[in-house]
């Protein structure tokens, strides 16, 4: 299976956490089953290959001139290894999972065929839901932290933390930290 990992760390930088991001393939599809309960978003701009999140007033990306784009990020597991990790989704199939949410009654537990449209990574990410009732192990994989992911993953690439993230999400970091013997901001 071709899984690509989304937000790669920059060269030679060290291992820092267990997130992973999954990202949708140009060569297959791939079903995810999703972890959350509701769904994490951020306003960004895509910059350098990335999103990196918006500012608010007096953001450098806007006075730019670099739209800005709604992202929904979402705590799911591979179908096939059970593997736990992180997809980010535009607007548009933000509002289709949205929209099957009706068909499962709830965001978790719901299954998701995820592919590219075309053969370019920079390609329409295609979304179809699935008609299958979820396998009882999903409820026992531990849901990814989609704001500690998001402030880790931003840290990590250098971009300056919107408000609100603020003091919360460091202390929260720190505490991550010391648990897992690593993140110092």
């Amino acid at each position: 299976m071709a899984v690509g990992d989304g937000w790669d760390l920059p060269p030679g930088a060290e291992p820092w956490s267990d997130f992973h991001w999954f990202q949708a393939s140009t060569r297959e599809a791939i079903e995810v089953v999703i972890l959350s309960s509701e769904p994490g978003w951020y306003t960004g701009h895509y910059v350098g290959g990335r999103m990196a999140p918006c500012q608010g007033r007096g953001c450098e990306f806007c006075g730019a001139g670099i739209g800005g784009q709604v992202r929904f990020v979402l705590a799911v597991a591979e179908m096939k290894t059970r593997r736990p990790g992180l997809m980010e989704f535009g607007r548009t199939n933000g509002r289709l999972i949205r929209d099957w949410i009706g068909r499962s009654g709830q965001l978790r537990g719901m299954i998701l065929e995820v592919s590219k449209h075309g053969r370019s990574m920079q390609s329409r990410t295609e979304l179809a839901y699935v008609e299958h009732v979820c396998p009882p192990w999903y409820l026992g994989i531990p849901v990814p932290d989609v704001q500690l992911a998001l402030y880790l993953t931003w840290h990590r690439a250098g971009f300056q933390m919107p408000e609100a993230f603020g003091e919360r999400m460091l202390e929260k970091c720190e505490r991550t930290a010391r648990v897992r013997g690593g993140f110092s901001p």
